[in-house]
């Protein structure tokens, strides 16, 4: 059974299916008449379930977005950035526990996995947008290395997206992705050859898209910190700030104009800080065709 959570604040987590049902729901009658009311009663919650996020809990927002890599460093930096710009988040979350411990019980989580497919559908149910923030330690072996999770899950995640009518995927990848002889290819499970590929993939899925690379070592440095410039040519690394990359992620998915673009963000004195960029004028130079594919 797919495990779908609303956590809300000040409200005790509710998993939704027979069970809850049973156990919360008074129903008067005859013990047949008690059973066919709740049978009806699952089938009505079951079918309004996907749509009760976007519809009434979500309601005065910009959209509902899906935050996949919600807890890790970058994703739970998107998820509040989300939020300040007026967004409803969903949070994608292999532990609900874990979940619990980054956010409290102040953001909406689904139990879900991009390495188990089936778990992708009920969490995109109703959804406005994606934000991927997923990946796998170079060390991670079976379903959590480079490949099952920066490759086929992404692959997983894209297909539930496009049946899903998501109207834009952000993927967060990474700086190098092109450069085949990179050292982190050769001792961190080919991570970034994974990466590029389902960079090619989402691409080639037809959804509206954003790439964005954090080219350089990710520090927790505050956003707003460094001068960063964005690159469309996969060059040298330098550093960049997981806030950074984060509220880059955010204003890729408030402006059209960075639509189905792929670049990269880093640090260098020849920039601006996040707070001084002009946003439309910044991805309305960047181009589709890049030579950074």
């Amino acid at each position: 059974m797919i495990k779908r959570y609303l956590i809300i604040s000040g409200v005790t987590p509710v998993l939704m299916c027979k069970t809850t049902l049973k156990e919360t729901v008074p129903v008067a009658g005859s013990n047949r008449g008690m059973r066919m009311a709740k049978k009806l009663l699952i089938i009505i919650l079951a079918l309004a379930l996907p749509t009760l996020a976007s519809s009434q809990i979500f309601a005065d927002s910009k959209g509902l977005v899906v935050v996949a890599g919600a807890t890790g460093g970058t994703g739970r930096l998107v998820v509040k950035h989300l939020i300040a710009e007026g967004y409803e988040v969903l949070a994608m979350v292999r532990s609900l526990e874990k979940g619990k411990q980054v956010f409290g019980e102040d953001i909406a989580m689904v139990q879900a996995d991009v390495t188990e497919p089936s778990t992708l559908p009920p969490l995109l149910a109703g959804a406005d947008f994606v934000i991927s923030a997923i990946g796998a330690s170079g060390k991670g072996k079976g379903k959590a290395s480079p490949e099952a999770v920066d490759y086929v899950g992404s692959v997983a995640l894209i297909d539930a997206s496009k049946s899903a009518r998501i109207k834009k995927f952000i993927m967060v990848t990474s700086g190098g992705v092109t450069w085949w002889t990179h050292p982190i290819n050769w001792f961190g499970g080919g991570v970034l050859k994974w990466k590029r590929k389902a960079e090619l993939y989402l691409r080639l899925s037809g959804l509206t898209h954003v790439i964005v690379r954090p080219n350089g070592g990710l520090t927790d440095e505050p956003g707003n910190s460094n001068k960063i410039i964005f690159t469309q040519n996969d060059g040298f690394p330098s550093s960049i700030s997981r806030e950074d990359v984060a509220i880059v992620c955010v204003k890729a998915l408030v402006h059209k104009e960075a639509n189905n673009k792929t670049f990269e963000v880093r640090n260098s004195g020849d920039g601006l800080v996040t707070s001084r960029v002009d946003w439309i004028k910044t991805f309305s130079t960047m181009v589709v065709q890049s030579d950074n594919f």
